[in-house]
């Protein structure tokens, strides 16, 4: 009697870890989530239509799109090691290599950086501009990008006055009130301006350049490679429906999910969006140069340093 029980309690035993094993084999792994620091801005669009219509889950990836009101704030998270990966430029990754955080870039984006003079300076060309005053953050892209635009045209870097102002709306409301007199602004305050009657003098993807990158740190590249991969599977769907639909269709994602002020709806201009690439090495080589020779890093650091490799 007592072997006949014991028979049936490790036949229900058994029966019972066959269940659970069958389970186990029919369900779905939990997706890996990559957490991307960003700010708002118009090269995040993409990125909000991912979320809306779900191409990160149909891909087998979750985003998790942290949205930062400064590129302070930002880096401080990515140092706590509570980002996987940031929308940057080619200066920050130079920066955040020179501070020993191992960011890599793995794609670009289409952030652009328009040079505008304000209404009432009386500059309607760059060539009226000289001497003229104009807000920038010191050491960074904004700095860079001036720089190329001027060379591009023929004019050295002292051809305009720099005034270092570090908050993007602060440098907006000094171009309105005409404390300075041009600015170098990402949309959407450089459209903001326009609407207030700045008038455009160039740009930094007009003048040829295209800074505005996504990296990813090392270490997650080397633990989620997979998941950054099918990332960008959704971002390039992403950008297939960006570009092919009519924007008053999806208006409403781009102004909450990139920033866009409500007062703007129906009067918003979005670019081209490029399927992702890795930038040219030559280009980076450019940037190194500059950031190096302002000491933001070593001259000896090659492109080779600053891309990634997702296998």
């Amino acid at each position: 009697m007592k072997k006949t029980i014991l028979k049936r309690a490790a036949a229900l035993l058994l029966a019972a870890l066959a269940a659970a094993g069958l389970a186990a084999c029919g369900r779905q792994p939990e997706p890996d989530t990559l957490r991307i620091g960003v700010m708002y801005s118009s090269d995040i669009i993409p990125l909000a239509v991912m979320k809306d219509q779900k191409l990160d889950e149909k891909q087998g990836v979750v985003l998790d799109m942290q949205v930062f009101s400064s590129a302070k704030d930002r880096d401080a998270a990515l140092q706590a090691g509570e980002l996987d990966g940031v929308f940057t430029d080619f200066i920050g990754v130079c920066i955040y290599q020179n501070a020993g955080l191992d960011v890599k870039i793995t794609g670009m984006t289409d952030g652009d950086y328009l040079l505008l003079a304000g209404p009432d300076s009386g500059v309607t060309t760059l060539a009226d501009a000289a001497g003229k005053s104009i807000a920038i953050s010191e050491n960074t892209l904004i700095e860079y990008a001036l720089d190329y635009i001027l060379t591009q045209e023929g004019y050295g870097a002292d051809y305009l006055k720099k005034a270092v102002v570090p908050r993007i709306p602060d440098r907006l409301e000094m171009l309105r009130s005409g404390e300075v007199d041009l600015c170098l602004l990402p949309e959407p305050f450089a459209t903001l301006a326009l609407t207030d009657g700045a008038v455009e003098l160039g740009s930094a993807n007009t003048a040829g350049l295209y800074p505005a990158v996504s990296a990813f740190t090392q270490s997650a590249i080397d633990g989620k490679a997979g998941a950054i991969r099918k990332y960008y599977a959704a971002y390039d769907e992403a950008v297939d429906y960006v570009n092919n639909t009519p924007l008053s269709e999806y208006e409403p994602v781009v102004i909450a999910g990139a920033g866009f002020p409500e007062e703007l709806a129906g009067r918003i201009e979005l670019p081209v969006f490029r399927k992702n690439a890795l930038p040219d090495a030559a280009v980076l080589s450019d940037a190194v140069a500059w950031a190096s020779g302002k000491g933001l890093c070593p001259a000896s650091l090659t492109p080779a340093d600053l891309l990634g490799d997702l296998g």
